[in-house]
C-alpha cells in the first residue's frame, strides 16, 4: 500500500501511542512485537512496507538482529531507540538506514513522523548532484537514494544545466565548487537567472578550506552550504529542510489558486491560466470552449439534508467533473455550486457529445451522504464559439447557463455559432 508502515517494537504502550499518530497522519500501520512477528508481517508481501520503524533491544533479538533482516527486504528503515552511545551510532549509521533517532523526549516522537512524511514524498522527488569526482558522485548519491530520493547527476556545470532542461521538477541541486568548465559559483548563478529561490534550491558543497566560501556560495545564489567531511546526519538535515522549504512554498501557492474543500481551482486561477490558453488558442486558431455548470436546486440539498449532505454532493459532482477534463482543460469552481470548465481543442460536435454525457451521468449519479442517497442535476451553458475575450465568453456561457435553467434545468444550451477550427 502506499503508506504503510512497520513497526516493531515490544513496549505496548510506546508502539500504541507511535501506531495512533502515524495514523493520524493518514499512514495504515502494523505493528509487531518481536522479530518473529516482523517476519510473520512481511514474508508474504515485503514490499506493501514503504517503511520500517524499529527498535534495537527485542525479546528474540537484543542486539539489533532486527535491522539486517527489514534492510535485507530492501525496506527503508528508522531506527528508534532508547539505546545511545557513539558505538551504536556509528553501527547502526553503517547498514545504511535512514535515520537513527534515540527515544529522550516527546519531540523524537515529531521527528520519527514528519521523517516518515518526508520518505513518502521523497519518492516523487528529484535532487540533482554534480561533481566532477565519481566518488564523491557515488557518496553523495547513495546518501540521498536512503533518503528514497530520485537521484540524477551531472560531471559538471555545463552538463548540469542540460539535465535542469530536461527535468524542470528538480527540487535541490548539490554542487561542488571546483569543477572543469563551469565551476560551483557560475553553475549556481546560471541557476538563479531560471530559477527563483522558491521552486529550486542550490546547495554549495566543497572541501576547500577557505572560510568565506560559504558566504560567496550564498552571494551567488545558493540556499544553502556543506563543508566537506560533513556527518551522514548533518546532510540529510541540510536537504531535507531545503526539499521541505521547497514543498511549504509549493504548498502555500497550491492554497492561493484551490478550492479548499473540493479541491478545484478556484476562481482566481481560472481567470489567469485561462487568459493564456485563450490567447495561445487565438494564435494557433484552435478551438476553444468554456462552459457553465451550476447544480439544480442545491439551496434544498442543504436546507433539507444539512450542510455535510450539500458539502459531501459537491465533492462527488467534483470528482464527476474531472473525468472530463485533459491535463490541458481548466476546470474551476467559481463560488456556491457553480462551476466552470474551458475545454481547447474540441470539435463543436464533441463538445456537444461531451456535455450531453456529462449532464445524462450527473443526472444518473447516486451520492451516499450518511446512509441517505441522493440524485441531482446540473444546467449547463457552453459557449463554443471565440470570441473578442475570455470574459465575453464566460459572459455568454453563463447566459446560456440560465437559458437551461429557464428551459426547465437539467439540459445543455450551447451557442449557436461553430468554434474556431
Amino acid at each position: 500500500m502506499e503508506g504503510r508502515i512497520l513497526i516493531v517494537e515490544d513496549a505496548k504502550m510506546f508502539s500504541r501511542i507511535m501506531k495512533n499518530r502515524l495514523e493520524q497522519q493518514g499512514f495504515s500501520v502494523n505493528v509487531a512485537e518481536s522479530m518473529q512477528e516482523a517476519k510473520e508481517l512481511t514474508s508474504s508481501e515485503p514490499n506493501r512496507y514503504f517503511l520500517a520503524i524499529l527498535d534495537l533491544n527485542l525479546p528474540d533479538a537484543p542486539n539489533g538482529e532486527v535491522v539486517d533482516y527489514v534492510l535485507d527486504l530492501h525496506i527503508p528503515v528508522i531506527v528508534f531507540t532508547g539505546l545511545f552511545s557513539d558505538e551504536i551510532r556509528e553501527m547502526i549509521l553503517n547498514k545504511k538506514v535512514v535515520d537513527y533517532v534515540v527515544k529522550d523526549d516527546p519531540s523524537s516522537i515529531d521527528y520519527v513522523i514528519s521523517l516518515a512524511s518526508r520518505i513518502l514524498e521523497n519518492r516523487h522527488t528529484k535532487i540533482l548532484a554534480v561533481d566532477d569526482s565519481k566518488t564523491s558522485i557515488m557518496m553523495i548519491s547513495n546518501l540521498l537514494e536512503r533518503q528514497k530520493y530520485q537521484v540524477l547527476s551531472a560531471i559538471n556545470g555545463v552538463e548540469a544545466l542540460e539535465v535542469l532542461k530536461k527535468n524542470d521538477d528538480i527540487k535541490v541541486v548539490l554542487t561542488d565548487y571546483m569543477m572543469p568548465e563551469m565551476d560551483g559559483f557560475e553553475l549556481t548563478k546560471a541557476i538563479r537567472r531560471e530559477y527563483s529561490r522558491n521552486k529550486l534550491a542550490v546547495i554549495g558543497i566543497s572541501a576547500h578550506d577557505d572560510s568565506n566560501l560559504s558566504a560567496k556560495f550564498m552571494k551567488h545564489g545558493a540556499s544553502d552550504f556543506i563543508s566537506k567531511p560533513f556527518s551522514v546526519e548533518e546532510f540529510n538535515c541540510r536537504v531535507n529542510q531545503n526539499v521541505q522549504y521547497i514543498s511549504h512554498i509549493n504548498a502555500l501557492n497550491e492554497a492561493v489558486i484551490r478550492d479548499y474543500m473540493t479541491g478545484l481551482h478556484n476562481r482566481r486561477y481560472f481567470f489567469d491560466l485561462g487568459q493564456k490558453l485563450f490567447a495561445s488558442a487565438i494564435k494557433k486558431n484552435t478551438p476553444l470552449a468554456v462552459a457553465m455548470l451550476d447544480i439544480d436546486h442545491f439551496k434544498k440539498v442543504n436546507d433539507t439534508y444539512g450542510h455535510d449532505a450539500g458539502d459531501t454532493t459537491l465533492i462527488a459532482f467534483c470528482e464527476l467533473l474531472k473525468k472530463y477534463t485533459s491535463d490541458v482543460d481548466i476546470i474551476a469552481r467559481m463560488g456556491g455550486e457553480e462551476f466552470a470548465m474551458l475545454i481547447t481543442g474540441m470539435s463543436r460536435i464533441k463538445i456537444i457529445a461531451l456535455f450531453e454525457t456529462l449532464r445524462q451521468e450527473i443526472e444518473d449519479m447516486t451520492i451516499n451522504c450518511g446512509g441517505v442517497i441522493l440524485s441531482i442535476t446540473a444546467s449547463i451553458g457552453v459557449c463554443c464559439q471565440q470570441l473578442d475575450s475570455l470574459d465575453a465568453m464566460i459572459a455568454n456561457a453563463d447566459e446560456l447557463l440560465y437559458e437551461s435553467k429557464d428551459g426547465g434545468r437539467n439540459q445543455v444550451t450551447l451557442s449557436s455559432q461553430n468554434p474556431a477550427s
